[in-house]
């Protein structure tokens, strides 16, 4: 290892050159920061890097060549990546020509897709991990911040990390992260090619992060074309990009395979005017919002065929009342098993979880069986536990920004949670500078109270209830629609 030759350091890692002696090339090895090498937790998530990216294999991605330990140190030796990074290229060249954008584009979704497959994010898309080789190809390097597709975001001592220029919206706000979260990303990626610059650009200094991050949950991005006019950028790219950094993950391209083909049918759309003017973006159905509309009520429909002669007499059918007897029956007699089968499940899992409380009640203790039920408790005072974190107009993170509460303050839960995609948001009211808010705020943010059962116990009831009534209603009518009668 050449100490004297790091290649880059971040938050977490330095790189530094090094050479294998046994299979004679020269290699790149990565390890912790001083400060995070006594960090188990640190630790954890270096060897899962490692591990994660031992089973990829793409020409876009650097090669994991080994892991090594020690008492107070762990290091990942990696493949070597000559060349430059995208960074320093626009830094000496200036803004990328679209046309080879698209090309960038294609390459680096290509590699990110053979991720996402594997349900690995890699939440750390920015120029200065992705090389340029001689030949022209794109490397993307630096794995540290990539974990697999969960509820939830891992962090390090309760802080999510990642660059701000880049950081998408559901990264600063700590929401559930998924493929579109890198989406958004390389979305930053391709506005700093073709403009020189990020999307948000704020003053150096001690607030510029938080400040970054303020803008990409709030603020819109200009247009490329408006930032830069002088180079004449072409309408598909203020489209597309701009898609792609849309505050929603719902309204983003679904992947960053969508996103380079879109970028790719827009160059190709400039290539030939006489075509289509207008730029045909994928369409949305796997990412919209997923609404539970209210059934309308259904329209009974008569049992004997509509007689289409004028002058022919109808023989008068069976009574309404007769009808609706008969129907019943029907209904009752096809949908008995589906009720069984639902009142055996719900027995299953009571005995599962009967069971389980067991177990973890004899292997460790009833303290350990309390901390599992730790929760967030209706109509009780609780602390935020996070750095920030945003009371919106409603759950979700979709929806418009109140205020913002910090670390340790007191909020009072006034109801009942609801859960989205992006997880379980609270109701809430607080009092900041003199003014109330009532609005809603994501669960993980909030310090869980000691559990006392009652309302959790009772929010599980009415989940259940409506759950369950849900899928019985939805089972009635795929049987109505198996065996019309």
């Amino acid at each position: 290892v050449f100490l004297d030759q790091p290649l880059g350091s971040g938050g977490l890692a330095r790189v530094y050159r090094g050479r294998d002696l046994r299979a004679r090339r020269e290699v790149a090895i990565k390890t912790l920061r001083e400060e995070f090498q006594a960090d188990p937790e640190s630790r954890r998530r270096f060897r899962q890097e490692a591990r994660m990216m031992a089973f990829a294999s793409h020409p876009g991605l650097v090669t994991i060549y080994d892991l090594l330990e020690q008492a107070n140190d762990s290091w990942i030796v990696m493949e070597m990546v000559p060349g430059f990074n995208l960074k320093q290229v626009v830094g000496r060249d200036g803004p990328i020509a679209p046309p080879n954008v698209v090309r960038i584009l294609e390459q680096v979704a290509s590699a990110l897709d053979h991720l996402h497959q594997r349900a690995i994010i890699h939440l750390d898309i920015k120029p200065q991990n992705l090389i340029r080789t001689s030949d022209g190809s794109i490397k993307l390097i630096d794995f540290g911040l990539a974990q697999s597709e969960a509820p939830r975001q891992d962090t390090i001592g309760g802080s999510s990390f990642g660059t701000a220029a880049y950081l998408s919206p559901e990264q600063g706000s700590g929401a559930a992260v998924d493929q579109r979260t890198d989406v958004y990303a390389l979305g930053c990626v391709a506005y700093e090619l073709l403009t020189g610059r990020p999307p948000f650009d704020v003053p150096d200094g001690p607030d510029q992060k938080r400040l970054l991050i303020d803008k990409h949950l709030e603020a819109e991005p200009e247009p490329p074309s408006r930032v830069r006019p002088d180079l004449s950028l072409p309408a598909w790219a203020d489209d597309v990009v701009g898609r792609a950094l849309e505050k929603s993950p719902r309204h983003r391209y679904a992947s960053v395979k969508d996103f380079a083909q879109a970028a790719r049918d827009g160059l190709e759309r400039d290539a030939n005017p006489a075509g289509n003017d207008t730029l045909a973006l994928p369409a949305r159905t796997r990412s919209e919002p997923r609404i539970r509309w209210s059934r309308p009520p259904r329209v009974q429909t008569p049992d004997v065929a509509p007689d289409r002669s004028v002058e022919a007499p109808v023989a008068a059918g069976p009574s309404l009342a007769r009808r609706a007897w008969n129907r019943g029956g029907k209904v009752a007699r096809h949908t008995r098993p589906l009720g069984r089968t639902i009142w055996r499940l719900a027995l299953v899992f009571a005995v599962a979880n009967l069971i389980l409380g067991t177990v973890i009640l004899v292997r460790d203790g009833p303290e350990t069986l309390v901390q599992r039920f730790l929760s967030v408790v209706p109509g009780t005072t609780t602390e935020v536990s996070v750095d920030s974190l945003n009371v919106r107009t409603g759950p979700g993170a979709d929806n418009p920004v109140m205020t913002v509460l910090s670390l340790g303050d007191d909020v009072e839960v006034t109801g009942l949670s609801e859960t989205d995609d992006q997880g379980r948001w609270w109701p809430v009211t607080v009092e900041q500078d003199g003014t109330t808010y009532e609005g809603w705020v994501w669960a993980e943010g909030l310090q869980p109270n000691e559990w006392t059962g009652r309302m959790s116990f009772m929010q599980g009831i009415v989940e259940g209830v409506q759950d369950g009534r849900d899928g019985i209603q939805d089972g009635i009518e795929t049987i109505q629609n198996l065996w019309p009668f």
